[in-house]
């Protein structure tokens, strides 16, 4: 639709001319533009509505952002992360062992890693503080760093009746107690599988006259009363409870087991 047809429209006029360009145009002898209707826009009339306009507007140039930051600060700022970049450089801090091994959200994987920290023949009183701060969370009715005091073990991967089925991802054995905890990050729980697993569990502690417990380790809550629920972000929470200060003197495993937690915050 020309520009000069909008005469006949007041409504749109008002709508146009709100800020004068029409009557600067023609003071300034702009041609006036071709300005497609809304229903046939055409690129070459658009360009020349633009160009034409660009006749009239002020010729400002462009100015950078006004920046609300001093330049003094944060140089200050840069040259004070130096030293702790460096130191956490020095200790292999930078980067995410376990991101580097392509866990990802493997299930199977997280569950052998979670295990392996846990195990006492890995860390040492490191690793057995971190299972007793998961564990005080998932099940807080039992002294857990007074039972793990006393000994404990961890496998993947077990049978409780050791027939093939049932077959629980984590299992960690005191000798009063028997903690089997089902681990998921994506998938879904199967038919009554924690059911399964509570009664294959509290069979085997029948057996060896230990205290049963089933724990479900995943992103989503159980409403079954006997099996107690735990999130991924406890066992982080449990990794930094026993990691320490950054800036202080950590040991390896604490750096493994923070960084393990860092992987699974996620989840």
């Amino acid at each position: 639709m020309p520009l000069a047809c909008i005469r006949t429209l007041p409504a749109e006029a008002g709508a146009i001319d709100r800020f004068g360009w029409q009557s600067r145009m023609t003071e300034a002898n702009v041609p006036l533009p071709v300005v497609p209707s809304p229903g046939h826009l055409n690129p070459a009339a658009l360009l020349s509505a633009f160009c034409a306009l660009r006749g009239v507007l002020p010729d400002v140039a462009p100015r950078a952002p006004k920046q609300f930051y001093a330049l003094d600060d944060l140089q200050t700022a840069f040259r004070a992360l130096q030293g702790p970049l460096a130191r956490t450089k020095q200790r292999g801090g930078l980067i995410n062992v376990w991101a580097l091994a392509s866990l990802r959200r493997d299930e199977v994987r997280n569950a052998a890693a979670l295990a392996g920290l846990w195990m006492p023949e890995f860390g040492g009183e490191t690793s057995m503080r971190f299972a007793v701060s998961y564990l005080a969370t998932a099940i807080p009715a039992i002294d857990w760093s007074q039972e793990l005091c006393g000994g404990y073990r961890v496998a993947t991967e077990i049978c409780p009746l050791g027939d093939g089925a049932d077959r629980v991802d984590l299992v960690i054995e005191t000798a009063r107690h028997l903690v089997g905890i089902e681990i998921k990050i994506g998938a879904v729980l199967g038919r009554e599988q924690l059911q399964r697993y509570s009664k294959a569990i509290a069979r085997r502690g029948a057996l060896q006259g230990l205290t049963p417990w089933v724990v479900l380790l995943a992103p989503f809550r159980t409403e079954l009363p006997a099996i107690a629920s735990s999130s991924w972000a406890d066992v982080t929470r449990a990794a930094r409870s026993v990691a320490g200060d950054r800036d202080g003197d950590r040991s390896f495993v604490a750096q493994l087991i923070e960084s393990f937690g860092e992987h699974v915050r996620e989840f």
